[in-house]
């Protein structure tokens, strides 16, 4: 089973991220239960309507990377909208990630892929329930 959540203690966190002035910083992370392993991270901060993500990392690259990528950033957007976000900005891309958030809508604005109301995008109805 995968667990999805903010991690409180950073050092789990430190094989990803091991610059000293980043422990205080926040981050959504992804584990394996039944292995206790570190699937992944994502280093952001939030203020006002807009939540910046700065780095993403994933340990493994398997057949559930990209679902597991997506479980996070979707965790870390609902949780970025119920504290009044509406606009992400991602300052570095690359690979599989950059596809999937331009599948989504984002835009290129002075080097960082931006969405302004993803809320809108992230958490619509699917097209079974969209009629309902």
């Amino acid at each position: 089973m995968i667990k999805i959540g903010f991690p409180r203690d950073f050092s789990q966190l430190k094989v990803l991220f091991p610059e000293k002035e980043k422990e205080r910083d926040l981050y959504i992370a992804a584990e394996d239960t039944e292995t206790s392993k570190l699937l992944g991270a994502i280093r952001f901060f939030y203020k006002g309507n807009q939540v910046d993500i700065f780095e993403m990392k994933m340990l493994y690259q398997d057949e559930q990377y990209m679902a597991v990528f997506d479980g996070m950033v979707r965790t870390l957007l609902a949780k970025m909208a119920e504290e009044g976000c509406t606009t992400v900005v991602i300052h570095e891309l690359k690979g599989q990630t950059e596809k999937y958030f331009m599948d989504h809508g984002f835009m290129i604005e002075s080097g960082t892929y931006v969405h302004k109301s993803y809320p809108g995008e992230f958490f619509k109805p699917c097209p079974g329930c969209s009629g309902k």
